[in-house]
């Protein structure tokens, strides 16, 4: 069934439904705002109450088949107040990266099969992953958003309720400081590139 057929046999009275949608995109909703707030508590609450509210506000959703982009926004709206609040500096990514099937948004650093190579490219990876965490929360943010969730910058800017010159200001800033990391630990030689 397609999310706009389930919604359409929610809205008609089946809420019974509604759990097709839940079984559907909880874990992916799950990896995504893990990305966020770096706490699987934290993450499983806001992925239940973006559940919630989602069913409760469903009837405002305009595109049916869209149900899945409304309630990650739902989603990373939480999270982002749920961070607002807990004014602390959160890590991006998780001690076991193996096992999450979040995007892994540093398969840009191009390797081939070579070990020397692959060393390297590990090497990069730990200190990209380092820098980004470093960065301010504004900045991180727009990375994850755009770089792990594969945001358009328009979404990141209705997300975050900025203007979209500002997300491109910002994620144009994080890349330069990670840049400027890396040269500084003589690992920008090249091979690391943000899309």
């Amino acid at each position: 069934m397609s999310d706009k057929s389930i919604v359409k046999t929610v809205l008609e009275g089946d809420i019974d439904s509604f759990e097709l949608l839940i079984i559907k995109y909880q874990k992916q909703l799950f990896n995504a705002i893990l990305s966020l707030v770096k706490d699987t508590e934290v993450a499983d609450d806001i992925v239940q109450e973006a559940f919630m509210k989602a069913f409760e506000k469903l009837e405002t959703l305009r595109d049916k088949s869209q149900f899945y982009p409304w309630l990650k926004r739902i989603a990373i709206n939480l999270a982002l107040g749920h961070l607002n609040r807990s004014k602390r500096n959160v890590d991006v990514y998780s001690d076991n990266d193996e096992e999450s099937e979040r995007t892994d948004y540093f398969e840009n650093i191009a390797a081939d099969n070579n070990p020397e190579e692959l060393l390297l490219k590990e090497e990069l990876k730990r200190y990209v992953r380092k820098f980004v965490e470093s960065l301010p929360d504004k900045l991180r943010l727009v990375v994850i958003l755009r770089e792990v969730e594969d945001m358009s910058y328009e979404e990141i800017a209705d997300v975050l309720n900025i203007p979209v010159g500002t997300v491109r200001s910002r994620l144009f800033n994080a890349r330069q400081i990670i840049k400027t990391r890396l040269i500084n630990q003589g690992l920008a030689d090249g091979l690391y590139k943000i899309s």
